[in-house]
């Protein structure tokens, strides 16, 4: 969540780019990360990956995403499913939750149950380091998809754990990190 940059270079330049971006870093503490923290990261500012928290059925209005659509232009691809969507009313929202640090954690496709029945399924979750507890992203039906809303999750060996709807994003919501 903090002041990124993508920086683009043809391949045959790659390794002497990195190799000029490490020295150049290295008196203010630059030092690479791999995949896991990034995942971790992401999670904590409530980003999405695209085909992990969506899918191909997956609508803008459903994960949370509306802000990405055109509607001050007169078409855009998909307007007209998504005006559909919305007069017909979502079936389930994308949501941020927090778990309960007692028991196992939940893992990605842990199901989310009520009454038991399955009426959710977690996409994304972690025990996040900078927060202290586990954070999460899953699908709620609307009812349940309020801030405060209490859900269960089953986890490994049909346990059950308590988690709660909360905003995204989970760290540094008024993006302070961002500021230079």
């Amino acid at each position: 969540g903090e002041a990124g940059y993508e920086i683009h270079c043809p391949s045959g330049y790659g390794e002497a780019l990195w190799d000029t971006l490490m020295a150049a870093g290295k008196p203010h503490g630059l030092k690479p990360f791999g995949v896991e923290a990034q995942r971790i990261l992401r999670l904590e500012k409530g980003h999405i990956i695209v085909g992990q928290d969506t899918d191909g059925l997956t609508s803008p209005v459903e994960a949370g995403m509306e802000w990405a659509l055109a509607k001050k232009k007169p078409f855009y691809v998909g307007k007209r499913s998504i005006e559909m969507q919305v007069a017909k009313g979502v079936t389930r929202r994308l949501v941020g939750f927090t778990a309960s640090g007692a028991g196992p954690s939940p893992k990605d496709c842990h199901l989310v149950i009520k009454d038991g029945e399955i009426v959710g399924r977690i996409t994304s979750v972690v025990k996040s380091p900078t927060l202290g507890k586990v954070i999460g992203l899953a699908y709620l039906p609307p009812a349940m998809a309020e801030t405060g809303q209490r859900f269960e999750i089953r986890v490994d060996g049909g346990v059950m754990v308590a988690a709660e709807v909360v905003p995204t994003p989970f760290y540094d919501p008024d993006n302070a990190r961002q500021e230079i």
